[in-house]
């Protein structure tokens, strides 16, 4: 009778520890991807930004100044630019977050 009672211990033991990890493991995926959502979202909000602005300026640009920048600017500074901006936006907003935490937890 002793060693059903054993195997039943250390498998609810074993059932804790599991569900503990697997919450523990759960949480963490799940701010990594609201991170990595709110960059990508980010970013996608800033370039859909810059290259309205991008496009509007041209139209009302002169046209050597267009030909101008195509030569100075990179094709790929747009999409660049927007995930600079949106990487800064995020790391402003973690500081915040953790600044505010410690400010309560004080």
């Amino acid at each position: 009778m002793a060693i059903p009672a054993l195997v039943t211990s250390i498998f609810a033991i074993a059932t804790t520890v599991f569900a503990w990890f697997a919450t523990w493991f759960t949480k963490k995926i799940a701010i990594n991807l609201t991170i990595l959502t709110l960059i990508l979202g980010l970013a996608f909000a800033a370039f859909v930004a810059i290259e309205t602005m991008v496009l509007g300026l041209s139209y009302v640009a002169p046209e050597g100044l267009v030909k101008g920048f195509g030569m100075i600017v990179p094709s790929n500074l747009i999409p660049c630019a927007s995930t600079v901006f949106s990487a800064r936006v995020v790391r402003w907003v973690w500081e915040w977050k953790a600044y505010t935490i410690n400010m309560m937890a004080s």
